[in-house]
């Protein structure tokens, strides 16, 4: 449907062009936002509807399911937010309070600290918390995402061919069978009792993460990579060239890199695989668009010299993990469903490049802790749910496969569910059982340093939101590093920051 790209195109730019106007010299915002918005109105012009179009509409039940779900993920503070909104709110509110960009210190000479991080989710919100404060940016955020989540679950039910309604139940649900771990390998944390526990845990530094997961962690990356990956298959029903479709979906991954990059580099290899795929070897550079490549250089660019400018970025290597425990983490998060698609999925070379990204994606390290391995792996398991909602939906294959599809995708709900129930538990306990007394209250004074995460369920106990940083600009600790930075020295400070 065209309504449907073009809100998504908007979706996705308008927060890079409030970027623009924010953190980059005038000279510079004017020419660069003129060739986002001659890519944009080119694809609009452009933009056709496909000839085999499944009907699907927004209904109420649609609206309520999508808007539930947001709403439990403690998008907007609403419900319980797990340990890492310490960070999704912090950066909200130093967006809200201080101007832009954000310089934390700023001597004439030494450190110059900023806040260097993919910031670009919550500019709208912060624009209205500017304006409005912050129980209004809140808001905002939580409209946000749920519109971000509304049209993710649009562009995959179309892919699909099948309802909205079935489409998000099997995002909510979908993940691996994590459920299998407390069974299989005696552990203190996690167990299956109480059924509020983060069950994705259990192999330490490995862990690919459910959509429910995602969403209620680090929506921030989340929605933004969910919906450019929607897009990127979107652009395979609409009857353009090949050369006009892969200029969109390099246009469509620098955003993601721009919201996202470490889910955008989990991405880019399907990218290659369609280019591969479709392109002229003889020629093959032809019919490519070239104001199209122009905006995305022009994004990818801009991102990086931003992003760069903080050292936690540059770490990177190698790290080892054994075999054995590969292989067990490999089969229960995912590694089981990918070879059951096997003899459905198999001449599609997508299948084959999911299974080697989710076996090689835990033994590269990017950045510290565990962050690669969950958000690099946002692109494969997304491909491996599509791939899994066509064999059942499409009923493809011998019943066979569909009851052992629904018996794996039976267990591995419990993990979302926990995600769910844990919120759900939480947030009651706040509203109806605590009394004022009882309830915790944000910290006022200045905070150099946040404990790290224990067991979610027990996470800022007597508190609903997790707001234990009032800002940035004190912190010291080993955390804080990856969203401040001392830019004096970097590119961007020298070249596109409007100082």
């Amino acid at each position: 449907m065209k309504w449907l790209t073009r809100i998504t195109y908007i979706y996705l730019a308008l927060p890079f062009i409030i970027f623009c106007m924010g953190w980059l010299r005038l000279t510079i915002v004017l020419p660069i936002i003129a060739v986002i918005l001659w890519v944009l109105w080119q694809y609009f012009n452009s933009d056709q509807e496909s000839k085999n179009e499944f009907p699907s509409r927004i209904t109420v039940y649609l609206l309520f399911a999508t808007g539930l779900w947001v709403f439990l993920s403690g998008v907007g503070g609403y419900t319980f937010q797990n340990w890492d909104h310490h960070w999704r709110n912090v950066v909200l509110r130093d967006l809200i309070n201080y101007p832009w960009p954000v310089v934390y210190a700023s001597p004439e000479s030494g450190p110059i600290k900023m806040l260097i991080y993919y910031v670009g989710y919550w500019l709208p919100a912060a624009l209205v918390g500017k304006i409005f404060g912050w129980g209004a940016a809140n808001f905002a955020l939580f409209l946000w995402t749920w519109l971000g989540v509304l049209l993710v679950t649009l562009q995959l039910s179309f892919k699909l061919k099948t309802s909205a309604l079935k489409t998000i139940l099997l995002l909510v649900l979908f993940s691996g069978m994590d459920a299998l771990s407390p069974l299989l390998f005696a552990q203190e944390y996690p167990t299956l009792w109480l059924p509020i526990q983060h069950l994705e845990i259990w192999s330490g530094n490995l862990q690919y993460s459910s959509f429910t997961t995602q969403l209620f962690w680090v929506f921030n990356q989340a929605v933004p990579a969910w919906l450019c990956i929607a897009l990127i298959l979107e652009s395979d029903r609409q009857e353009h060239s090949t050369a006009f479709q892969i200029s969109q979906k390099i246009f469509i991954w620098s955003l993601c890199f721009f919201f996202a990059p470490i889910a955008s580099i989990g991405l880019f290899p399907y990218l290659l695989l369609e280019w591969f795929k479709r392109i002229d070897f003889k020629s093959p550079f032809k019919n490519l668009r070239f104001d199209a490549l122009l905006a995305s250089g022009i994004i990818a660019l801009v991102s990086y010299l931003f992003f760069s400018s903080n050292s936690a970025a540059q770490e990177r290597g190698f790290q080892s993990v054994a075999i054995k425990d590969m292989l067990v983490f490999f089969l229960l998060d995912g590694g089981i469903l990918w070879l059951l698609l096997a003899p459905l999925k198999w001449r599609d070379p997508r299948w084959a490049l999911t299974g080697f990204l989710l076996l090689v994606l835990p033994f590269i390290q990017f950045g510290n802790g565990r962050d690669f391995v969950m958000r690099a792996s946002i692109a494969p398991l997304f491909y491996l749910l599509l791939m899994t909602g066509e064999a059942i939906f499409q009923n493809t294959g011998p019943r066979f496969y569909r009851i052992a599809f629904a018996a794996i995708l039976i267990v591995g709900a419990l993990t979302p569910l926990y995600e769910i129930n844990r919120s759900v538990y939480r947030s009651v306990e706040y509203y109806f059982i605590l009394d004022e007394s009882q309830r915790a209250q944000p910290p006022v004074e200045p905070v150099t340093h946040l404990n790290l995460a224990g067991a979610p369920e027990k996470e800022h106990l007597g508190a609903l939101t997790a707001d234990g940083i009032p800002t940035l600009k004190f912190m010291t600790d080993e955390l804080s590093k990856n969203f401040i930075a001392n830019v004096r020295q970097s590119l961007y400070y020298q070249f596109l920051s409007p100082r």
